[in-house]
């Protein structure tokens, strides 16, 4: 079992993440505010990009598209079904995979089908340490991960997660 902790970031102008785990640096998501922002993801093996108009009507069907920041290919998009429920589908040369992301008392669940939870990203609103930063932070998730995938781009996506769901 892994943990990471999220803090929440925000400064004029901008919000994200910072994901660290045992105070060892691991990413961040950050996003300048505006009416199309582009998200940035960033890590180990990880350079992604996001951009979703703000103005886009959400429905079930309609998805964000996350691609690698140096060949702009879709590695994978989250699909909105209805409030709490979400798909994370990626297409492959092989055919593809798909999770689902379910919210349930303010907690997130992934997994694929018939498989046990992979993850489960839960809220908090204290650790017992937080970054130095020059912005202002705070605790915002714990999360858990069960599976042995552990791989730089699982861990982001599932980290990632709550700034890139639509609603």
């Amino acid at each position: 079992m892994t943990d990471i902790i999220s803090y929440r970031l925000s400064a004029n102008g901008m919000w994200g993440y910072s994901y660290y785990q045992n105070e060892n640096y691991i990413g961040k998501t950050t996003c300048q505010i505006s009416t199309s922002s582009t998200v940035r993801v960033t890590g180990e093996d990880v350079e992604w990009y996001s951009s979703f108009n703000i103005d886009t009507e959400i429905v079930p069907g309609v998805s964000r598209r996350i691609k690698d920041n140096l060949t702009g290919e879709e590695l994978y998009r989250i699909v909105f079904w209805r409030p709490g429920l979400y798909e994370i589908a990626a297409r492959t040369d092989t055919g593809g995979w798909s999770m689902t992301v379910e919210e349930r008392k303010g907690a997130y669940f992934f997994g694929r089908t018939g498989m046990p939870v992979s993850a489960i990203m839960e809220r908090i609103i204290e650790s017992d340490w937080t970054p130095p930063t020059g912005m202002q932070i705070e605790p915002a998730f714990r999360t858990r991960f069960f599976e042995q995938e552990d791989s730089p781009g699982f861990l982001m996506m599932v980290l990632s997660f709550p700034a890139m769901k639509m609603i």
